[in-house]
C-alpha cells in the first residue's frame, strides 16, 4: 500500500461512491477503481461491497480504514518531524472555528497561548460547522472548534467540551420599556422592531427549530433588518434601531461596557455546547498536544474560556 492509495480509498470510504471520488481528487473513475482494485488482491479482501446507489465498508474495509488513518496520520508526523531536522519548516496548527468561536472566543486565546509558547505558529480561520468537519476529516485541519453536536453516526472524530454558550435578547440601553425587565414573554417582543442574522446563518436555524416546536414561527416578528455578521447587528441595537436575538459570548463586550441591555425571552431559553473536534485516534504531539491540552484541560479548569471573553 502506498499513501496515495489510502488517500483513494479513505475518500471513497467518506463519500460512498467511486464516481463522486474521481471527482473531489481530479481523478478518472477507472484510475481509482484500478487502485482499488490493486489494494483488494494485495490483501486478497473485498473492501467495498458495491451497490446501485454507492458503495459501503466490508467488515475489512472498515478495519483497513482504522489502521491506514492511523498510519497516514504518523506518515504526515514524521514528514514534520524531518523538514525540521532540515530546518525548512516549523510545526503549524491550522485551526478553525464557526463564526461565534472565531470572532468572539478564539483570538485571545491564540494570543494567551502564543505567549506562553511563543515558538507556535497557529492559524485560525473562520468557517461552518459542517466545513470545519470535512477539512477534519481530509486532514485540512489540526483542530475545529464547532457549535452543537456531532453527528451521531460518525465515530471518526473525537470532542470535548470547552464552552457553554446560550441565547439572549439584546435591547438598546435607551429602550425604557425593557430596560428594568431580566425576562419576558415572546408575545411581549414580536411587535418590536427585529434585527435579525440572514436566513441560514447558524443562529437562525436554531431559532427556527425551536420557534417551530412552539409551534410559532419567525415570520412573526417585526423584521426591519437583516444582517449576515453581529457587528452590524450589534451597533444597530445600540443605535436604537431594534432588539435582536444573538450568543451571549457575542454580546458580552457591549453588555460589560453598558452600551446593551441583555433580557431573556422565557419561551427562548436555548444553550448550546462550543467544542474541540479532532480526529479519532490520532496521536497528539508537540505544539498541537500543548494547545490541544491547553483548551481542554487548563482553559476550563480555571474558568479561563469564560474570563477570556468576559
Amino acid at each position: 500500500m502506498n499513501i496515495e492509495q489510502f488517500e483513494i480509498f479513505k475518500t471513497i470510504a467518506e463519500v460512498k461512491s467511486f464516481t463522486k471520488a474521481a471527482k473531489k481528487l481530479n481523478f478518472t473513475q477507472p484510475a481509482i477503481s484500478t487502485q482499488i482494485k490493486i489494494l483488494e488482491q494485495n490483501f486478497d479482501l473485498a473492501l467495498f461491497e458495491r451497490h446501485n446507489h454507492g458503495v459501503q465498508l466490508t467488515d475489512a474495509g472498515r478495519t483497513f480504514y482504522e489502521y491506514g488513518d492511523r498510519i497516514l496520520a504518523l506518515y504526515e508526523e514524521m514528514e514534520q518531524d524531518l523538514a525540521k531536522i532540515k530546518g525548512h519548516s516549523k510545526e503549524v496548527i491550522n485551526l478553525a472555528a464557526c463564526d461565534t468561536a472565531g470572532n468572539y472566543i478564539l483570538p485571545s486565546i491564540v494570543i494567551n497561548f502564543k505567549e506562553l509558547h511563543p515558538q507556535a505558529c497557529l492559524r485560525l480561520e473562520v468557517a461552518h460547522t459542517q466545513d470545519i468537519i470535512e477539512k477534519l476529516k481530509h486532514r485540512k485541519l489540526d483542530i475545529g472548534i464547532i457549535e452543537g453536536k456531532l453527528p451521531e453516526y460518525d465515530d471518526s472524530l473525537s470532542s470535548f467540551n470547552i464552552f457553554d454558550d446560550k441565547l439572549v435578547l439584546v435591547a438598546p440601553r435607551r429602550n425604557k420599556w425593557l430596560k428594568d425587565k431580566k425576562s419576558i414573554s415572546l408575545d411581549k417582543i414580536i411587535n418590536e422592531p427585529f434585527i435579525a442574522r440572514e436566513e441560514g446563518a447558524c443562529i437562525r436555524n436554531v431559532l427556527d427549530a425551536k420557534l417551530a416546536k412552539l409551534g410559532r414561527s419567525f415570520d412573526e416578528f417585526n423584521v426591519v433588518a437583516e444582517f449576515n455578521n453581529y457587528e452590524a447587528i450589534k451597533q444597530a441595537v445600540i443605535n436604537n434601531n431594534g432588539v435582536a436575538l444573538m450568543p451571549e459570548s457575542v454580546a458580552r463586550r457591549e453588555l460589560n461596557e453598558r452600551l446593551l441591555w441583555r433580557v431573556c425571552v422565557d419561551e427562548l431559553k436555548i444553550s448550546w455546547n462550543i467544542k474541540a473536534v479532532w480526529r479519532h485516534n490520532e496521536i497528539q504531539t508537540g505544539n498541537k498536544k500543548q494547545f490541544l491540552d491547553y483548551i481542554t484541560n487548563d482553559m476550563t479548569e480555571t474558568k479561563g474560556l469564560q474570563k477570556n471573553i468576559s
